[in-house]
């Protein structure tokens, strides 16, 4: 924050107002021979003057940093935000209300650049400036949120502070990633043509009957076309065929030529990036059963096609597009990429605790990404039985437990029953910049227990427990929706999933199964009644 002074301006109207004051001051300005233009233009001169670097006592700090001699990550806000204020969003969202989408999109991102290139560049050559090459490294700008990420010393920090516009510091966690030695390739060479046709479906696992896809399909010809789903995870196989046929192709980019074709600062970016490893390598081709498969399960509930060398469906959208990300540190990129590609959902099927006062970072990404007409889901998380067993109201960690902009889904299995091991709400914000208090959570309920999943090879061989299957049942649903009227606003996304959920649990919100169970056969049909 920039400090500013202008007390002096309340001392002159009041000394002014008193006539006795007032002559008496022109008296002696008189007999000085000093001219009162001057002397009240000066005056009035110096109390406008703002600093032109900050105050570092009005930066606010994370009261995680620790001064120490390792290097720190650390994300930085300039004063500036988009959305000033934490009550900003659900105002925005009101002034937006009847805007399209994709007219929405294109006018919001680009009023984040703007802003953030106006605060960036006043800064950007002191974070350059060689004396402070080894205090302050890898500095990246972010459009989605005004400000950057950095890794510093303790000097560093300090000069971070100093710098024109900076209002707020948290403490980021690193990155972490595998080196990926046994990965690649990058891209599929040869993209199959989708075998998906809703006549020549055979069967489909009972997961996908209970979300009442199938009936989307046939009576309303509904089945994802045109929509992106953006799947953030690990445990990508790009060769399996129901996969395959339905991944994402950067038309802006030619793969494997080791360059930046569409100028977005990421190499080979084609069907998606590891924004942590910074590289467009996420292609596990030597998974084998038992190891992590968790990105292809996820994708293939949303996106999937044909199970291996049958008819036997098992996505939700099967003619929807999905992308795969990596980026457990660096998500502002991640998301920044999912809006610049036409994403209309993110689905995010991990969960992560103690975050402290970095969730109102996270959050205010999410905010602002909404408004960039992305949908943002998250499973629920299962940490209400077990070893891992958390207590209330943390066993919804961070993205789910954000309140109005990310669809926080918990789930039940085939008879309809909540799990033990599945997170329960309230959730609490009580940051220093969000102060909601108690918070409703979850928002919904799909399916997460005993689900049919694709292995390695593409066979519905696997059947999986967690509220990592909720969230991508979620998107699937969400997609269709889209597929239907793409010029939905996201808000309005949820008010029509708030409308059609079935009531699950005890009568109303309850903290369990949230609003309701949602199937894509009622949320689309209020769709195409809009």
């Amino acid at each position: 924050m920039v400090a500013e002074n202008y007390t002096i301006l309340g001392s002159i109207p009041s000394i002014l107002s008193t006539s006795k004051a007032y002559f008496s001051l022109i008296t002696i300005l008189e007999t000085m021979k000093i001219s009162i233009i001057v002397v009240i233009t000066a005056l009035w001169a110096s109390s406008i003057t703002k600093c032109t670097v900050n105050d570092e006592n009005t930066v606010w700090v994370d009261p995680a940093y620790t001064a120490t001699d390792s290097l720190q990550t650390i994300v930085v806000w300039f004063e500036d935000q988009y959305l000033e204020n934490a009550d900003s969003f659900l105002k925005k969202a009101e002034e937006f209300n009847d805007r399209k989408r994709g007219e929405l999109r294109k006018e919001v991102m680009l009023s984040l650049k703007t802003l953030s290139n106006s605060s960036f560049d006043k800064v950007k050559n002191q974070l350059n400036a060689p004396e402070y090459s080894e205090q302050i490294l890898a500095v990246t700008q972010h459009w989605i949120i005004n400000g950057f990420t950095c890794t510093v010393t303790t000097a560093g920090f300090n000069t971070i502070k100093t710098l024109e516009g900076v209002d707020k510091i948290f403490i980021k966690r690193p990155s972490s990633y595998s080196k990926g030695e046994d990965m690649g390739p990058e891209f599929i060479e040869t993209k199959p043509a989708s075998r998906f046709d809703v006549k020549s479906v055979e069967s489909y696992p009972w997961n996908i009957e209970k979300i009442r896809a199938p009936e989307v399909w046939n009576e309303f010809g509904i089945t994802g076309k045109g929509t992106l789903n953006v799947v953030h995870d690990s445990g990508f196989k790009l060769d399996v065929p129901a996969l395959a046929e339905t991944i994402y192709t950067n038309d802006g980019e030619i793969p494997g030529n080791g360059l930046d074709d569409d100028n977005n600062g990421f190499i080979d970016d084609y069907h998606g990036y590891n924004f942590d490893a910074e590289l467009a390598n996420l292609n596990e081709p030597t998974i084998r059963r038992g190891t992590n498969i968790h990105g292809n399960m996820c994708a293939a509930l949303i996106s999937g096609t044909f199970e291996t060398n049958t008819k036997r469906s098992v996505g939700i959208s099967p003619d929807s597009q999905w992308a795969p990300v990596i980026g457990s540190s660096n998500f502002e990129q991640a998301v920044e990429w999912a809006i610049e590609q036409g994403a209309d959902t993110y689905s995010m099927s991990f969960s992560q605790p103690n975050l402290g006062e970095f969730r109102t970072h996270w959050r205010k990404v999410l905010e602002q990404g909404t408004l960039c007409g992305v949908v943002f889901i998250s499973g629920a998380g299962n940490f209400a039985a077990g070893e891992s067993e958390a207590p209330i109201p943390v066993q919804m960690r961070t993205p789910e437990d954000i309140p109005n902009v990310v669809l926080g889904v918990a789930g039940v299995g085939q008879d309809g029953k909540r799990p033990i091991f599945s997170s329960q709400g309230p959730v609490e914000w009580n940051t220093d910049y969000y102060k909601d208090g108690t918070v409703e959570k979850p928002d919904f309920a799909t399916l997460n227990f005993e689900i049919p999943c694709i292995d390695p090879e593409g066979n519905l061989a696997n059947f999986a427990n967690g509220n990592s299957l909720s969230s991508p049942h979620m998107a699937g649903i969400v997609s269709l929706m889209f597929s239907a009227n793409p010029d939905l606003l996201p808000w309005k996304i949820k008010e029509i999933l708030l409308e059609t959920a079935e009531d699950i649990g005890d009568k109303g919100f309850d903290y369990q199964s949230g609003h309701g169970f949602v199937n894509a056969y009622d949320a689309v049909k209020a769709v195409l009644e809009l």
